[in-house]
């Protein structure tokens, strides 16, 4: 398999909305490396590459070295920990239909090392596979270059479901969705104007000034409590 491309308008990542939407936390290292793995779906903005079906891609330390512009022992480092993170961790999913409400899944089955050669093969657990593939053929897609300076990763989360919603300009949650799958802390969880005060507007804020997309939002309570939030976006980049 080929690196990827040191051209920053061509590292797209793409993600299905099943991934964006699911329940998990992994740190910005790990959440760099999963990039990675994502950009590698599609060889263009419409079709996905039937060899990645299997769950298996190829982790390079040049290409983390590259695109985030990190020296080779960074990399190295940023790479073996974001990689043991994701092999130690799960995510969630909540599907609409079905017997269960909730499915739970560990990211890897096995991830396997050439550490002189700086590369590894990861692969993904095949009962994860059809949700990164794509349940819905319905995918968040941004490039790299759109949000690499983010350093937050539950900013990068709430970024990439921004993006699911860049083109019709408006996404409506709840602060108890985005505090089950952002898996927010407890005192974020159970008091918005904390989640506000920590979380939403230093997270729009750096949004707004680091990537194409300009937010804003207002809330609707019910029973004297938040209950809705609604996210209006403007895509910058298709102004």
């Amino acid at each position: 398999m080929q690196a990827l491309t040191k051209t920053k308008k061509q590292n797209l990542i793409t993600q299905s909305n099943e991934i964006s939407e699911a329940a998990y936390y992994l740190s910005l290292k790990a959440k760099r490396v999963l990039w990675m793995c994502f950009s590698q779906l599609k060889n263009n903005e419409d079709v996905i590459e039937s060899r990645f079906t299997d769950g298996q891609f190829n982790v390079y330390v040049n290409d983390y070295q590259t695109l985030f512009n990190v020296s080779t022992p960074t990399a190295s480092a940023d790479v073996k920990a974001g990689l043991s993170e994701i092999s130690t961790s799960s995510v969630k999913f909540y599907p609409k239909d079905g017997e269960y409400e909730e499915h739970e899944y560990p990211w890897l089955i096995e991830k396997a090392a050439r550490r002189g050669r700086g590369s590894y093969r990861v692969d993904f657990n095949p009962r994860l596979v059809p949700y990164i593939i794509g349940l819905t053929q319905q995918f968040t897609k941004f490039y790299l270059h759109e949000c690499g300076t983010i350093k937050n990763s539950r900013t990068i989360r709430l970024y990439e479901n921004l993006c699911q919603f860049r083109s019709s300009g408006v996404w409506i949650s709840s602060p108890q969705w985005i505090a089950d799958r952002y898996q927010l802390p407890e005192s974020q969880r159970d008091n918005f104007a904390e989640m506000k005060r920590s979380f939403i507007e230093p997270s729009l804020k750096r949004i707004n000034k680091e990537t194409p997309l300009n937010v804003a939002y207002t809330t609707k309570l019910k029973g004297g409590k938040v209950d809705q939030i609604m996210f209006t976006i403007v895509d910058g980049a298709q102004t």
